[in-house]
């Protein structure tokens, strides 16, 4: 046990007097017991007691222990956030007993159907999700366009758009006094809101708790470049459609681009492109249905992610200097690594998943929690990125823009992986393939 006041020196001491990186270690990521007592004085203590858990499993898993990875040799990549980064659910929850909180940083909740059931049954999902930490993603491309019929007194409906300001609010209210709160919101192009879906927020008092993004089709970008009309219609898969509409596909891009400019949102995901990309999208229980709330991993339903980030400025030799290079042999070396331990983390996700299944208030609850636990149990879904890639490509004294960067950012990712499907290939010789794989996909 530290004392509040030596944990913050020795932390200012160790980011060299950030009070930015200070606060935030303190205040998110140190580990603390029941009554609020530092039980740990540094980053370094938080290194120390993740690469404890991950020697744990890879222990597990390895029969012969001189063919796991050691704790100190985790350690060494974890260290001073040099190489490998597990991202803010996995450093505060990865060997917290005090906690009973997931280490996912997200997850997708399944579609809400066109009713006020599924509707608010998805916005209990959320706040139960909201309360263990975890972030998430929903898509209501599948509730009716503003003015269709409704059986209740109402008459009609006010629009899958309004009913973002609703998950929205749930955001808020659960993500806060500690609680970390975070949500994506998308909706098909096609669908016949999605106007009012894209300029909502010009009204800034509306869904000012989440981000909110478009899928956008192939069809609708050839409509565009192509200056045609483009089909509106709901529901959106449907072959024979309730509801039409024919509108201009330049002059929707130009709302969309106006709407970004102005308020930052929305996103845009390509996603004819995504899941063309996505080898779990072949399986059935595995469809992608929207991302986490910045996008970068597109989830299906109850599935989640588990962060790890590889850190790309140090791997830069003689930075700022003309013989400047990237270490490419090194970059393979952590990204092997790092896949290794996002496995571990899956499985460590796994023991979270349970402990909160068993200590759930509700039925609800313990539903939802199972439905987690099937998805990471069956699926593995690993989350290996990368970050410090612009400052990679400062060092390398290089314009972000430039051909040569370009051909640079093409290598390291070609590289990341390359080594992360080898490792996972690896890993099914070692660990057993994920319980959901076939061989037809």
């Amino acid at each position: 046990m530290h004392e509040e006041e030596t944990v913050k020196e020795a932390t200012l001491d160790y980011f060299g007097g950030d009070e930015l990186a200070t606060n935030v270690f303190m205040t998110k990521y140190c580990l603390r017991d029941n009554k609020g007592n530092f039980m740990e004085k540094t980053p370094d203590d938080m290194h120390r007691r993740i690469a404890k858990e991950f020697a744990r499993v890879e222990n597990k898993f390895c029969k012969d222990p001189t063919g796991s990875i050691s704790e100190d040799e985790i350690y060494s990549y974890l260290k001073n956030f040099k190489y490998v980064v597990p991202q803010g659910s996995p450093m505060m929850g990865i060997g917290n007993d005090y906690v009973n909180v997931s280490l996912s940083n997200c997850v997708v909740v399944d579609n809400p159907t066109d009713c006020i059931s599924s509707i608010m049954d998805a916005g209990k999902d959320l706040a139960n999700l909201f309360k263990r930490r975890c972030g998430a993603g929903i898509d209501i491309s599948g509730l009716r366009p503003e003015g269709a019929p409704v059986n209740n007194s109402a008459r009609t409906t006010t629009g899958a758009w309004s009913f973002a300001d609703f998950y929205s609010y749930v955001c808020r209210m659960i993500g806060q006094n500690g609680r970390r709160g975070a949500l994506m919101i998308s909706m098909d192009v096609r669908h016949p809101d999605v106007e009012k879906f894209v300029t909502m927020k010009h009204n800034l008092a509306k869904v000012t708790g989440a981000n909110v993004s478009i899928k956008i089709t192939d069809e609708f970008m050839k409509a565009v470049e192509n200056k045609e009309t483009f089909t509106l219609q709901f529901p959106v898969d449907a072959e024979q459609p309730e509801y039409c509409d024919e509108i201009d596909a330049v002059s929707l891009w130009e709302t969309i681009i106006e709407s970004a400019t102005k308020t930052a949102e929305p996103g845009l995901l390509m996603w004819d492109n995504i899941t063309k990309n996505l080898p779990a999208h072949e399986y059935a229980d595995f469809k992608t249905l929207t991302t986490n709330p910045c996008g970068e991993i597109p989830l299906s339903a109850y599935d989640s992610c588990r962060l790890i980030s590889l850190n790309l400025k140090h791997l830069v030799k003689n930075a700022f200097k003309k013989n400047a290079t990237f270490d490419y042999a090194k970059l393979k070396k952590i990204a092997t690594i790092g896949m290794r331990l996002s496995d571990d983390l899956v499985e460590l996700e796994l023991e979270k998943l349970e402990n909160i299944r068993n200590h759930a208030d509700t039925d609800d609850e313990r539903v939802l929690w199972s439905k987690l636990y099937k998805a990471a149990y069956d699926g593995r879904r690993t989350g290996l990125g990368t970050h410090g890639l612009a400052d990679a490509v400062a060092r390398l004294g290089l314009a972000y823009d430039s051909e040569a960067a370009l051909k640079v950012i093409d290598k390291i990712y070609a590289t990341v992986k390359n080594a992360a499907y080898g490792e996972s290939v690896r890993l099914a010789q070692e660990r057993g393939a994920f319980p959901a794989f076939s061989w037809l996909r």
